[in-house]
C-alpha cells in the first residue's frame, strides 16, 4: 500500500513507546487529508537580483528603508533605489538606468537565469513619479541618471565651481610682460609649447588642469608655471602657495620632484627670491583641509571657512574622487589659483568618480578653445601658440583651462615600455603582445612577458626575479641604502585577495627569501622586512602609501624606518608605534599610483577579471622607469587591454555640453 503525502500517519506503537498520547478513537483526526502546501511565491526584483550576486544586503535594506520611510512600495522604485545604493559602492556616481542591463555582469550559475528587469521607459516613469525623488529628497533623477541626493550635491556644486573658476580670470595680466616672463622661463623650443600654454593658462585663469603620461614634464611645468605667478614684474598676487597630493608617497614625491627641478630654474638665472617662494613641503588633501575625527565627511576648510591661500597645487588628481574634490574646490578661495596635475588614462579613484577624466573629457570628440581666449593665449605665445584641437568654443568654459601634454622625455623611441605603454592606452591588444613578448616586427631589451601555459612555469620564472632583484634590498644593513633599493623593484598585482593576489603572493616571497637564506621569515619582524603604512597618522608624520623597512637601531634593537619628507636622514620607529601597515613586497596597482620603480613585475590572475582592465595595465607599467616584465596568459592580457573601466557619471556632460 502506497503512502499518501497529503497524509500524516501517527501510529499507536509510537505513542506508547513514547509514553503518552491521544486516545485511540482520537487516531482518525490525526489521519485526515490536509490541503497540499501552495507553492512558495516568486522572489521580489529585489532578491532575485540580490540572490545573483548584483545586489548585496546593503542595497536591499537601503532600498526598504527609504521606500518605507517615504510611504512607497513600488517594485520598480524600490529596484531604482537598491541600484542607487550600489552605485558608489562600485565607483560610479550614479545610475544609469537604461544602461543598466547591458554593463551588469554574472558569473557562474547565475549567468543562466535571466533578471527580472524593468521596462527601461516604464522603470523610468515610475521613478520620476515617486515623491521620494527629486531636489531635497532621497533620490535624485536627471535624465536617465539615478543619484543619491549627497552625491548629486557633490557633482552640482562642483560643476558650478568649475565653471565660475574657468570662465573668470583671478585678476588682469598685461600681455606684454606675461609674453616676458613666459620666453624666460621657457627657452626657445621648436613648434608649439604645451608647457608653455599650462603656464600662461594659469595666470590667466583661477583654474588649469595639466594632463599627460609619465615622463611628459608635468613638474616640469608645475615649477616653471608657480615661477611665472610669483615673478614680482607681474604682481599676479600668489603669495600663499601650497602643494598638496590625495596620499603621502604622492606627496612626498611631488617634493622630492619639485625640489630637482628648483635646481634647473637655478641654472636657468631665475631670481633666487622667486625660487626661494616655491614650496618646499607637501600636504596630503585630507591635512590641508583639515580633517575631523569627530565628523569624518567634513572639514575644517569649506566654502564657510575657506583655505588661506593664493595657489593650490595638487599632483596625482586622477586619485580624487568626487566627493574630495567637491570639497576641495569649495574650500579655495574664488580668486585663487587651483592646479590639477595628473594622467587623465590612469586609474581613476578607489571612491566614486572619475573626475580628472570627466574634466579633462576623456573619450570624447576633440574641443578648441574660446575666441576671446584663444586670442590671450597668442599674444601670450606668439608663434609657439598651438593649434586647437577641435572647433572654437562660442564661450568660455573649462575647455580653455585644460592643457594635454603629450611629448614624453622619458620614454624615447626607442623605449618598450612606452610603445607598450601607448599600445595598451590605444586598445591595441595583439600589438601590445607582440612587443612584450618580443615576437612582433620590433623588439625591446626593457620589456618582457611570460605567457607560459602553466601556472608553475611562470611562478618559478618569478621566484627567480623575485629573489635576485629583492637580494640587495632585504640584506641591507644601512637603512637610506635599503630604502633605496626597496625602491628600485616591485611586484604589482590586480587583485588583492586570490592565488596570484598581493596577498598570497606577499607571504610566497617572504617562503622564497628564507629558502634562499635572506630573511629570517619565522619571526614577524625580521631585518629587510618591508611595509607599508596603511592608515594615515598625523602625530608621528606617517601616511598611507609610506614605505618603509625594518633594520637594527644604533642599540641593535629593530626599528621600522622611513624617508625624511625633506630629505634628511631615514626616521626610525619602534614597531608597536606603528600605524595599521602590511608586508610590501607586492603591491596592488592601486597602491602604487603615485609611485615609480626601476624596475616592476605585473602578476596578472590566471582567469580574466572585471577589475582587470585597460586602464589597470597601463598604470601599472608607467610605474616602470626602465624595464616591466609581465606575467601571465596572453588570453588574459588580450582581454584586459579589451575592457575599460566605466565609470558612471554626469560631470562630464556637464562640463561639456552639446
Amino acid at each position: 500500500m502506497r503512502r499518501d503525502p497529503t497524509k500524516r500517519f501517527v501510529t499507536p506503537s509510537r505513542f506508547r513507546k513514547w509514553g503518552q498520547g491521544p486516545p485511540v478513537e482520537q487516531l482518525d483526526l490525526l489521519t485526515e487529508a490536509r490541503p497540499p502546501r501552495p507553492a512558495p511565491p516568486p522572489p521580489e526584483p529585489l532578491e532575485a537580483f540580490r540572490a545573483a550576486g548584483v545586489l548585496d544586503a546593503l542595497d536591499v535594506h537601503f532600498a526598504r528603508a527609504v521606500c518605507r520611510l517615504g510611504g512607497a512600495d513600488d517594485p520598480c522604485l524600490l529596484l531604482a533605489a537598491a541600484f542607487a545604493s550600489r552605485a558608489p559602492r562600485l565607483g560610479h556616481v550614479c545610475a544609469e538606468l537604461g544602461d543598466l542591463p547591458a554593463t551588469v555582469r554574472l558569473e557562474g550559475e547565475a549567468a543562466t537565469a535571466p533578471l527580472p528587469w524593468p521596462d527601461p521607459d516604464a522603470w523610468r516613469a515610475a521613478v520620476a513619479q515617486s515623491p521620494l525623488v527629486g531636489d531635497e529628497r532621497p533620490l535624485v533623477l536627471d535624465g536617465d541618471r539615478l543619484y543619491l541626493a549627497r552625491y548629486w550635491q557633490y557633482q552640482r556644486r562642483l560643476v558650478q565651481t568649475l565653471r565660475a573658476r574657468a570662465a573668470e580670470a583671478p585678476q588682469p595680466v598685461d600681455p606684454a610682460r606675461l609674453s616676458a616672463a613666459l620666453q624666460r622661463l621657457f627657452p626657445a623650443s621648436d613648434g608649439p609649447d604645451l608647457q608653455m600654454v599650462a603656464a600662461a593658462t594659469a595666470a590667466l585663469r583661477s583654474l588649469t588642469v595639466v594632463s599627460g603620461g609619465p615622463g611628459t614634464g608635468k613638474t616640469t611645468t608645475v615649477v616653471r608655471l608657480l615661477a611665472l605667478l610669483l615673478d614680482p614684474q607681474l604682481d599676479l598676487g600668489a603669495r600663499r602657495v601650497v602643494l598638496a597630493a590625495p596620499t603621502g608617497k604622492a606627496a612626498a614625491r611631488l617634493v622630492e620632484a619639485i625640489r630637482d627641478r628648483k635646481r634647473d630654474l637655478e641654472a636657468g638665472g631665475v631670481a633666487p627670491e622667486i625660487i626661494a617662494r616655491i614650496p618646499d613641503e607637501a600636504s596630503t588633501l585630507h591635512r590641508l583641509l583639515g580633517w575631523r575625527p569627530d565628523r569624518p565627511t567634513h572639514f575644517r576648510h569649506d566654502a564657510e571657512n575657506p583655505l588661506p591661500v593664493d595657489v593650490v597645487v595638487v599632483d596625482e588628481a586622477s586619485m580624487v574622487d568626487l566627493a574630495l574634490m567637491a570639497k576641495l574646490v569649495d574650500a579655495i578661495p574664488p580668486r585663487a589659483r587651483l592646479v590639477l596635475l595628473g594622467d587623465r588614462d590612469q586609474l581613476a579613484s578607489v571612491e566614486a568618480g572619475a573626475v580628472l577624466g570627466d574634466m579633462c573629457n576623456a573619450g570624447g570628440a576633440p574641443r578648441g578653445r574660446s575666441a576671446a581666449f584663444d586670442a590671450a593665449l597668442r599674444r601670450a605665445l606668439g608663434p609657439r601658440a598651438p593649434a586647437d584641437e577641435g572647433p572654437p568654443e562660442a564661450g568660455p568654459g573649462i575647455w580653455d583651462c585644460v592643457v594635454h601634454l603629450t611629448r614624453t622625455y622619458r620614454f624615447g623611441a626607442d623605449s618598450g615600455i612606452g610603445t607598450v605603454a601607448r599600445a595598451v592606452n590605444a586598445g591595441e591588444a595583439e600589438a601590445a603582445v607582440a612587443l612584450l613578448s618580443g615576437r612582433g616586427a620590433r623588439r625591446f631589451a626593457d620589456v618582457a612577458l611570460h605567457d607560459e601555459a602553466d601556472d608553475e612555469a611562470r611562478r618559478r620564472a618569478l621566484r627567480a626575479l623575485v629573489v635576485g632583484a629583492y637580494a640587495g634590498a632585504v640584506t641591507a644593513s644601512d637603512p637610506a641604502a635599503a630604502l633605496d633599493a626597496l625602491g628600485r623593484f616591485r611586484v604589482l598585482c590586480a587583485h588583492r585577495r586570490g592565488e596570484f593576489g598581493v596577498e598570497a603572493l606577499n607571504v610566497e616571497i617572504e617562503r622564497w627569501l628564507g629558502a634562499a637564506g635572506l630573511i629570517d621569515r619565522h619571526r614577524d619582524w625580521y631585518p629587510g622586512r618591508p611595509v607599508l603604512v596603511t592608515r594615515n597618522d598625523h602625530a608621528l608624520g606617517l601616511f598611507n602609501g609610506d614605505m618603509g623597512v625594518v633594520l637594527p637601531g644604533e642599540r641593535g634593537a629593530l626599528r621600522a624606518w622611513f624617508a625624511d619628507p625633506r630629505g634628511g636622514e631615514p626616521r626610525a620607529f619602534h614597531p608597536g608605534r606603528l600605524p595599521p601597515h602590511d608586508t610590501v613586497y607586492a603591491l596592488t596597482v592601486h597602491q602604487s599610483q603615485g609611485s615609480e620603480f626601476d624596475r616592476i613585475a605585473v602578476v596578472l590572475p590566471a582567469e580574466p577579471s572585471p577589475i582587470l582592465t585597460r586602464e589597470l595595465l597601463y598604470t601599472a607599467l608607467t610605474r616602470a622607469r626602465r624595464h616591466a616584465t609581465v606575467f601571465g596568459p596572453a588570453d588574459v592580457l588580450r582581454r584586459a587591454i579589451a575592457e575599460r573601466v566605466r565609470r558612471a557619471s554626469g560631470l562630464r556632460a556637464a562640463l561639456y555640453p552639446g
